[in-house]
């Protein structure tokens, strides 16, 4: 049977596979110095906030994080899950000495091309490891409001289609 963490699992390998490989972003090295580097794909669904370890997120930065949102029984012996993707890049401002913007960063720029670029390998291949197969009807994106410069973070929301469960199979444990 397919459960909502082997979609989880093919999804990460898919973008480690997939997309990763093919993008360099702004990041940090350990040294906190600015490098171009590919995205992580976090497969926790979590990263520790900035206020806890700063170093550690700055250094996280750029990632892709997929996160299980929901699974409904659609009625059609089938259900649905909806998977979150979301996003994190770094692009700093940098200012000149009178306050005045010299490069925004391009952090919003580039956290739209991720999505961007995620949005075109999943609905390019509709199937993953061919039993994940992506609802073509929905995707929704949008940039999470509370960026703290120079973290950019947004999201996008995809609905797979998945087994639904068998009936009169006994008790599972």
């Amino acid at each position: 049977m397919i459960t909502p963490m082997m979609l989880h699992k093919g999804v990460c390998g898919f973008l480690e596979k997939e997309v990763v490989p093919g993008i360099k972003l702004k990041g940090l090295d350990p040294d906190g110095n600015e490098i171009l580097k590919n995205p992580k794909v976090i497969r926790s669904g979590w990263v520790l906030p900035a206020s806890v370890d700063d170093e550690w997120i700055g250094g996280s930065f750029p990632y892709i994080m997929p996160r299980i949102g929901e699974v409904e029984n659609t009625g059609t012996r089938e259900a649905v899950l909806t998977l979150d993707i979301i996003f994190g890049v770094y692009g700093p401002a940098s200012y000149d000495d009178d306050g005045k913007l010299i490069d925004d960063g391009s952090g919003h720029t580039d956290l739209w091309n991720l999505i961007e670029t995620v949005r075109q390998a999943l609905f390019s291949q509709h199937t993953i490891e061919r039993r994940y197969r992506i609802l073509e009807e929905f995707f929704q994106a949008k940039p999470i409001p509370e960026d703290i410069e120079p973290y950019w973070e947004g999201y996008c929301r995809t609905k797979w289609h998945i087994a639904y469960p068998l009936p009169g199979l006994g008790n599972i444990h």
